[in-house]
Formats: C-alpha cells, sequence, structure tokens
C-alpha cells in the first residue's frame, strides 16, 4: 500500500482549465462524436502522430482487476482535422514544422467545433524531438483528458440524476450528490445508505457512510470500510461479507480533510469481486465517506467505474 503526499492533481488540472481561454466559449456547438475515454491522434506528419498515439495507449488505469488501457486511442496520420475527424469529443492535434517551432509545447482549447469536447495541440520541430519530450509529458495528457470526462460526467447528472437518492442523501447527511438514474434499487441501515442498478451485468453502486472519528490514514480508511460493509452487505450465507483486497490499495489527498482511496474489494467465501474508488471526508467529529464499487465480471470496468467516480465529485455540504 502506498499514500501520495502530493498536490492534487485533480483540483491543479481544474484551475489550468478554468484559466485557459475557451475558442468555443459562448457558441451553440453540435454534439461532440464518439464515446468517453476514446482519444483520436491526428495530424499532417504520419510518423508524429505515431509517437504520440503509441505512448498515449501505454497509459494503463490503477485499481481495476485486470489490465486496461485509460484511453481508447485511435491515430489518423498524413491529415489534418477534417469535416470527419473535427467532432470527436477528445483529440490530439499533433503538429511538426522545424522552421518555426524551435522547442516542442502543448496547449489545448475546449468546444472548438464540439461539445463536449477538448483538443490538445502538441507542436514540435520532428517527430525526433518529440519521442522524449512526449514520453515525458504523455501522463499530464491523460489526465487532462480524464479530467474532461469526469467533467463531461457532472454535467449529464446534472440534468439526469436520481431525484430520490438526492432527497435521501440530504435527509441523512445534510449533502447534495448526484448519482444516475438507473441506480433505482437502495437499501437503508444505520449511517448507510446503498444504491444500485441491480443489473445482471455491469452492476453499478453508490455507498454513503458515516462514522466517528478524524482519523483518514489508509490503515484506518480500510478498518471502516471493511467493518461498515461487513455489517451492511452480506452475502448470501452467514459466512460470507465484503472486504477490501490488501494488495494495490492507493490513497491520495483531493483536498485538506479529503482522501481518496482506489482498490479492489472481494466476497469472502464467494467468488465475486471487483473495483472500487472511495471519497472520505472529514466532517466535524466524523467522516463520511462516499464509495462507487462495481461488479462485472467478462466485462470491462473502466468506464463502469470512472462513470460512477463522476458522481463523487458532485457531494457538496448544504448550506
Amino acid at each position: 500500500m502506498r499514500l501520495r503526499n502530493r498536490m492534487p492533481w485533480l483540483l491543479a488540472l481544474l484551475l489550468s482549465l478554468l484559466v485557459c481561454g475557451c475558442r468555443g466559449k459562448g457558441k451553440l456547438q453540435p454534439g461532440s462524436g464518439g464515446r468517453p475515454y476514446e482519444l483520436l491522434v491526428t495530424g499532417r506528419d504520419a510518423e508524429a502522430v505515431d509517437v504520440v498515439a503509441h505512448e498515449l495507449k501505454t497509459l494503463t488505469e490503477s485499481g481495476l482487476p485486470q489490465p486496461e488501457a485509460s484511453f481508447d486511442v485511435s491515430a489518423i496520420g498524413g491529415k489534418d482535422l477534417g469535416q470527419a475527424t473535427r467532432y470527436a469529443r477528445n483529440i490530439v492535434l499533433v503538429s511538426t514544422d522545424a522552421g518555426s517551432l524551435k522547442q516542442p509545447s502543448i496547449t489545448y482549447e475546449r468546444d472548438a467545433y464540439a461539445q463536449p469536447q477538448l483538443i490538445i495541440h502538441v507542436r514540435a520541430a520532428s517527430a525526433s524531438q518529440l519521442r522524449d519530450f512526449i514520453k515525458y509529458n504523455v501522463r499530464a495528457i491523460g489526465q487532462q483528458f480524464v479530467l474532461q470526462e469526469l467533467n463531461n460526467g457532472i454535467q449529464l447528472l446534472r440534468e439526469h440524476h436520481s431525484k430520490r437518492a438526492e432527497q435521501m442523501a440530504k435527509a441523512m447527511y445534510g449533502m447534495r450528490l448526484w448519482i444516475p438514474e438507473d441506480l433505482t434499487r437502495w437499501k437503508r441501515g444505520k449511517d448507510f445508505v446503498w444504491f444500485s442498478n441491480d443489473a445482471s451485468k455491469g452492476m453499478q453502486n453508490i455507498c454513503i457512510y458515516r462514522c466517528p472519528g478524524s482519523d483518514l490514514s489508509t490503515a484506518a480508511m480500510l478498518h471502516r470500510r471493511d467493518s461498515v460493509m461487513r455489517e451492511n452487505l452480506p452475502g448470501e450465507e452467514p459466512s460470507m461479507y465484503m472486504t477490501t483486497c490488501s494488495r494495490g490499495i492507493s490513497a491520495q489527498q483531493v483536498a485538506q480533510g479529503h482522501m481518496e482511496m482506489r482498490g479492489l474489494w472481494e466476497m469472502r467465501g464467494d467468488a465475486m469481486g471487483g473495483p472500487f474508488v472511495s471519497h472520505s471526508l472529514v466532517c466535524g467529529d466524523s467522516i463520511l465517506t462516499v464509495e462507487a464499487f462495481v461488479y462485472a465480471p467478462g466485462m470491462k470496468k473502466r468506464n463502469l467505474l470512472r462513470r460512477l467516480e463522476a458522481c463523487l465529485y458532485t457531494v457538496k455540504a448544504n448550506d
């Protein structure tokens, strides 16, 4: 297990988006094409496009049972943006020019041709100059697209979220929370509530629970999680209960008094398991945790979990 103490990447990237001008801001744009976490890499220099696409394909998701790429990357070299490609939701536009570009650079724009859309421009003198530069910066580029998709998810939830879940969160915890409308099944316990779509394939779940204390160490968060889940989400037999896998747990600070933890869960005594991500916040003399977890055997889990992860960023204390 590891605890990464550093400036919260999500808040830092959000700040960078807020201070950046947007070419498409204020314009009525058509809807962008493609699915969440799809990336199009394109540009006239086919070699440079391949260099960037290759590095983006090396990015993988953490906290999943099996390795999954962070993005579904497609590459079209030898062309600029055209009518068929300019409406993609996530674009990396690669440019090389030895005559005018001495130093490589990265800039971006949002909603230039469609909404929602993020275009990241990667410029260099040549494909060879680009190789080392993109290796060093590829993770930051990936984080920008992750943030964009989380923001897309939040905006979708703003218009389409469960009113019942929102009312229950307000009544039980004095907070706002938006979760998808299809999470219609729910179960309530002491300082605990669980929402689920109860799907036979791709089951998605959100839990909210409150515990006394203020300790946000990884060990304390794991102990609280295992105790709460064992009591509130038992298996079909008394010997079956949910627990956290000790391997692959990671935690990081989102803000002061606000920690994120992600990893894997399993049902002790049963062949069930999957990924989870949780946010824990100190609220007075107690800790409020909102957790998303997925059970989707035989399916890709990246998009399922990321969809729910957007919900965690909608938590807001009621005024």
